[in-house]
């Protein structure tokens, strides 16, 4: 028992780790929430009522509330991790003998351009480039990962991606925001399937002309 619970903390402690880096992000309409409820150092059993709540990822409305089922609409507009977390223990305190509540800001990325899978995302601050792109299935053989740029407000705040994406280095080091664009440009280069198209094409043409020559000598 002694070992289960040492197991706990250090997972808790890890977890808790992360999150300083976060602190500093409000959250806002559009973003989003991760949830992990525990009742003291445990998680939560399957037949409680708040474990519905534990590892869910929750919107962030219009409005700048998060909806918790029958529990209701919670405001947590330009709040940031710690403050949401203080705010929906109280919600819990009925539910739970001492329950804690760690909160994982998800920010909303828009991705443009040769991605294998373009979009709207939203992802932890935490995550590597290198999952970030694999989420968003990778980029196409018409875009290049040296090409591949972030912008805010329409101007470019970073565009060293290569490098970032091979050192692994999380959207907390690049300095990514919610609302930012990843731009993965579409790059014309001339492969072998394009050249055979053309020649294809030129092949059809030439037999044409022929053909027409042969029908007017007829």
């Amino acid at each position: 028992m002694l070992r289960w619970i040492a197991l706990v903390c250090l997972l808790l402690t890890s977890t808790f780790a992360q999150i300083p880096a976060q602190q500093g992000i409000r959250v806002g309409p559009g973003d989003a929430v991760r949830l992990y409820v525990y009742d003291g150092l445990y998680q939560v059993e399957n037949d409680r009522f708040i474990s519905t709540f534990h590892d869910q990822e929750f919107i962030v409305d219009g409005f700048g509330q998060i909806h918790l089922t029958s529990i209701g609409r919670v405001m947590i507009n330009n709040l940031n991790a710690e403050e949401i977390s203080k705010l929906l223990q109280e919600k819990f305190k009925p539910f739970a003998k001492d329950p804690r509540v760690i909160v994982v800001p998800l920010i909303r990325l828009s991705f443009r351009g040769g991605f294998g899978k373009p979009g709207l995302y939203r992802f932890d601050l935490n995550m590597s480039a290198w999952e970030m792109l694999e989420q968003v299935g990778g980029v196409t053989g018409l875009s290049r990962l040296e090409e591949i740029y972030i912008m805010r407000q329409e101007e470019i705040i970073y565009s060293d991606f290569y490098e970032a994406f091979y050192d692994a280095s999380s959207l907390y080091e690049l300095g990514l925001q919610s609302g930012d664009e990843v731009l993965a440009p579409r790059v014309n280069r001339l492969t072998f399937d394009t050249v055979m198209r053309y020649v294809q094409f030129g092949m059809s043409m030439l037999i044409f002309y022929f053909t027409m020559l042969n029908y007017r000598r007829n």
